[in-house]
């Protein structure tokens, strides 16, 4: 099944170069996801029913042509079934108004019981019910998980909100984008054009860790920055190019 939203962002969601920035992608395409899943019994106004949660493992999102203020976007998205029998891979695109596709995502997920936040299964039933299509976003439909880097530029200390904690009552998936977009060095920040984003969530960051660290580094072009818990261990791995 594949599942389509008509889209048109708020003026919020640009930057100062009339482009959508890389956190309101990511917002459109979990919006998306949400309401594929509200659509089918299973999305977050149904959690005190179903008891179950989705929690986002992965992010591999291609940026092909720049989306603009004040254009509508068609946006799509489909199961492609199980990975492993605790993963499943749910996979975007995002075409302008003329029809040119935009952005080609990927994204990989597991049931979690809202409750006692244990990793379930994912059954025959849910995956009949998502309705599993065999096409792909990207031509190599593997979603590896990033490697934790060896070294690190620099590092610096970040607070985290109040209003940064999700109804899971952990940090937002958007949020470790933010992080990562503090992070890097000025000049690169405001001159921008990246193409390129992945992301590796390893452990939530719960509402009681205020303050974590986030470490940068750059090889060829590509910037990868750590996110790390008050407890030094790995949270997130973020990549842009």
């Amino acid at each position: 099944m594949i599942y389509e939203e008509y889209v048109k962002a708020s003026l919020e969601d640009y930057g100062r170069n009339g482009r959508l920035e890389e956190r309101s992608i990511l917002r459109v395409l979990e919006d998306i996801s949400s309401y594929h899943s509200d659509s089918l019994g299973y999305g977050a106004r149904n959690i005190e029913k179903t008891k179950l949660a989705w929690l986002l493992l992965e992010w591999r999102v291609k940026i092909h042509l720049p989306l603009h203020y004040g254009e509508s976007y068609r946006v799509t998205t489909w199961s492609r079934g199980v990975c492993s029998p605790c993963t499943t891979l749910r996979d975007f695109e995002i075409f302008d108004e003329d029809g040119n596709l935009c952005v080609s995502a990927s994204s990989k997920w597991t049931p979690v019981h809202s409750e006692n936040k244990k990793i379930l299964r994912v059954t025959e039933d849910l995956l009949a019910l998502y309705g599993t299509e065999t096409r792909t976003a990207f031509e190599d439909g593997e979603l590896v998980r990033m490697k934790e880097p060896k070294e690190y530029t620099y590092e610096m200390p970040y607070h985290i909100d109040r209003k940064e904690i999700d109804l899971n009552g952990h940090l937002h998936n958007l949020c470790y984008l933010d992080i990562a977009l503090e992070t890097i060095p000025e000049d690169i920040y405001h001159m921008r054009d990246f193409r390129n984003i992945r992301i590796t969530y390893r452990k939530e960051i719960k509402s009681d860790e205020k303050d974590i660290l986030s470490r940068y580094r750059e090889d060829e072009g590509v910037h990868t920055v750590g996110i790390y818990g008050k407890d030094g261990k790995i949270r997130a791995i973020v990549s842009l190019s």
